[in-house]
């Protein structure tokens, strides 16, 4: 992009300071009762992060697992940069079923037998399209500087930036993509969720970090909520959650095609309203290209494959209030960010009064990437920070009555 007056390397969080907001984020969760997060006080926050880079070469996020010996709660996403405006960008729920170290040993090797003779670098793990991660080499041959990126958990070789009107699979640079009317934002936000981490006292930051088990701690934490409001979709109340017949409102499908994300959306959505196909039934009714995925705007595939009893619609304008409305109406979605569909299921909106006053907005993702061979273990259920996150489009369906 060109040159930025709030540079991301220039505004990069100390790292000694990374893992305070990991731990804060999960607190305030906790505080917050947040459906799943509000259990992981049972465990930590491990201090050895996964550092993820932006292709351009920038540390973008860095992930660390929380759980307890022997279990895998699942991982906080935290900011790099400032520029990204958020302590906390995601925590995404459950152990993954993919692995940086494995897929840098599968594709090293056919790295270097494409790229023989080139001086390779040592290999990144790198977002190439929010959320999506992958491996990415950077090498210097004959030809001059190159680089190959390999997405993480299906080991396909992921093309450079297409058509921004497309949904599917590619590279992007999440930091080239924030204007700087966003990043001054997004800083002025940042500094405002720093200030409520260094209003809990120095000593009491000291014990949180060495507790083995956050419980005993959230206690000890005097955070005051102004509001708190928290909706999940629900379509049986005859049994509770933990009841042997109940069952999930809402569930997730892994994309089965590396380019089928809005494809596997769509199935989740009309799953919802049972009607059942096949992501290779539903693709054509979206527009799909094999290669270039789907157009932003697939409503007319929702009505065509429900004989129009869903009434649907696109939206280029999204905002949070028009997600929390659709929850509320027991409406999921489709939430469309750059390159990307993802399935809205719910939200959160905490309002803190803490060193200042700080606002939390949530949406309940559910997402089709990563990719897997067994399609049960693919896919991601994350709550995602709003603010932190650029939103192009919506696609609503319900029922026409």
């Amino acid at each position: 992009m060109a040159t930025s007056r709030y540079p991301e390397a220039q505004l990069m969080i100390a790292r000694e300071e990374l893992v305070e907001h990991a731990l804060v984020g999960v607190l305030k969760n906790a505080t917050a009762g947040i459906p799943v997060l509000r259990d992981w006080t049972a465990g930590t926050v491990r201090k050895t992060p996964l550092v993820i880079h932006d292709i351009n070469g920038q540390p973008l996020f860095y992930d660390f697992e929380v759980g307890k010996t022997g279990e895998v709660f699942g991982n906080v996403r935290v900011a790099a940069s400032q520029v990204l405006g958020a302590g906390v960008v995601s925590s995404e729920i459950g152990a993954r079923p993919w692995s940086f170290e494995a897929a840098v040993k599968k594709l090293t090797p056919l790295v270097k037998r494409e790229f023989r003779g080139a001086k390779i670098a040592e290999p990144k793990l790198v977002c190439y399209s929010y959320p999506k991660l992958g491996v990415m080499f950077e090498m210097d041959g004959p030809q001059g500087a190159a680089r190959a990126i390999y997405d993480v958990a299906s080991f396909a070789r992921v093309p450079e930036r297409k058509d921004d009107d497309r949904e599917g699979f590619y590279a992007w640079s999440v930091y080239d993509a924030i204007p700087d009317v966003q990043r001054k934002q997004r800083v002025a936000r940042f500094k405002k969720i720093e200030a409520d981490r260094v209003s809990i006292k120095p000593a009491l930051r000291k014990e949180i970090t060495a507790a083995r088990t956050l419980t005993p701690v959230l206690a000890k934490l005097k955070w005051t909520l102004t509001q708190n409001t928290t909706r999940l979709l629900s379509f049986c109340d005859h049994y509770s959650h933990t009841h042997a017949r109940s069952h999930h409102c809402f569930a997730l499908h892994a994309q089965q095609v590396n380019d089928y994300c809005s494809v596997a959306t769509a199935q989740m959505i009309l799953c919802f309203y049972r009607y059942y196909y096949t992501q290779d039934q539903i693709a054509p009714a979206l527009g799909y290209t094999a290669g270039d995925g789907c157009p932003r705007d697939v409503s007319a595939g929702y009505r065509a494959l429900t004989c129009n009893h869903l009434a649907s619609s696109y939206d280029e304008d999204a905002t949070w209030e028009k997600a929390r409305d659709q929850i509320n109406l027991q409406r999921p979605f489709k939430s469309g960010i750059s390159g990307h569909a993802r399935a809205c299921a719910g939200y959160s909106h905490a309002r803190w009064s803490l060193a200042g006053t700080t606002t939390d907005k949530k949406l309940y993702i559910y997402d089709p990437w990563p990719w897997n061979a067994d399609y049960a273990q693919g896919g991601a259920i994350t709550w995602e920070d709003w603010d932190s996150v650029t939103h192009t489009n919506y696609v609503y369906a319900n029922i026409d009555c």
